[in-house]
């Protein structure tokens, strides 16, 4: 049962009044300073505001419950709010052993090994976690990432797939398919993929992003008729001239060079390269990814 002043603090807490839900709990504490329900929310909520002594209240809080997971993660969490990477780590790691199954755990780790650098052992991480949940969208699609981020595109296109499977209307993942079959240079299928990614993305000035991956898939097997078929199509869904130079490139491969220098391949495929990176930062946002 929680007494009065743990009531009292976490209500503070739950409302997001950080700086009362930490007076409450030291309040109690003063009168009973082994309290652990105390001793996390003051360490809690003095994570959330940044205050230096939340780790020593958590700490002591995992001293006196040892076989409690959720001790750790809060105990990690306040490492994180402090930067000390290596010892979240190790903290999200004891709260693993406690609790094997704890998936969400398991991806901590793995973006934690990422931010270290350390690339195979977060894919390891992410992958053990798809194994636990294979259901578990978050730890696919850490997974995915991950795999990009390693430059094996192989295997991200198989996470991909596999998430897709999950979610067919996902629009990030959708992205992701068609981008990558383009990077592995199978233009059939990124065709398909950013057909199909016009029906899915339902914001209608992303249309634009969609036809340049198309045309981008069309050149890179050298088939410039439809290239252009596809640059006129964009240039009437394009509220910002991104695709002027685009066309005016490829009515250069179809026609001849014009009184007017077109752009080099170079400066196109800078610019294609550049429309897929926007177009995927704006279905990252706001995720972490």
């Amino acid at each position: 049962m929680i007494d009065a002043p743990a009531h009292e603090a976490k209500a503070f807490f739950d409302a997001g009044d950080f700086e009362r839900s930490r007076e409450a709990a030291l309040r109690g504490l003063s009168g009973n300073p082994d309290d652990v329900i105390l001793l996390r929310l003051a360490g809690r909520a003095s994570s959330e505001l940044g205050r230096d002594d939340a780790v020593e209240y958590l700490q002591r809080a995992v001293e006196l419950e040892p076989d409690d997971p959720d001790g750790f993660r809060d105990l990690a969490e306040a490492f994180l709010f402090q930067n000390r990477l290596n010892d979240a780590m190790a903290a999200i790691q004891q709260a693993i052993e406690l609790r094997p199954d704890d998936v969400s755990g398991l991806i901590d780790l793995g973006y934690g090994a990422l931010a270290a650098g350390r690339t195979d052992d977060a894919i390891a991480q992410f992958t053990q976690a798809v194994e636990r949940d294979p259901g578990n969208v978050a730890a696919r699609r850490a997974l995915l990432d991950a795999y990009r981020l390693a430059g094996r595109n192989d295997d991200a296109l198989k996470a991909a797939e596999n998430l897709l499977q999950l979610q067919p209307d996902d629009v990030l993942t959708t992205i992701d398919a068609a981008d990558l079959n383009l990077a592995l240079g199978r233009s059939d299928a990124a065709v398909m993929e950013y057909q199909r990614l016009t029906a899915v993305d339902d914001e209608p000035e992303h249309e634009v992003y969609a036809y340049h991956g198309m045309i981008q898939a069309e050149i890179q097997r050298d088939q410039w008729r439809r290239a252009l078929d596809l640059a006129i199509e964009a240039t009437r869904v394009d509220r910002y001239g991104r695709t002027t130079d685009l066309l005016a490139y490829v009515v250069s491969q179809v026609f001849g060079a014009a009184d007017r220098p077109a752009p080099t391949r170079a400066e196109v495929d800078a610019a294609l390269a550049a429309s897929q990176s926007e177009h995927r930062r704006l279905h990252t946002e706001g995720l972490g990814f």
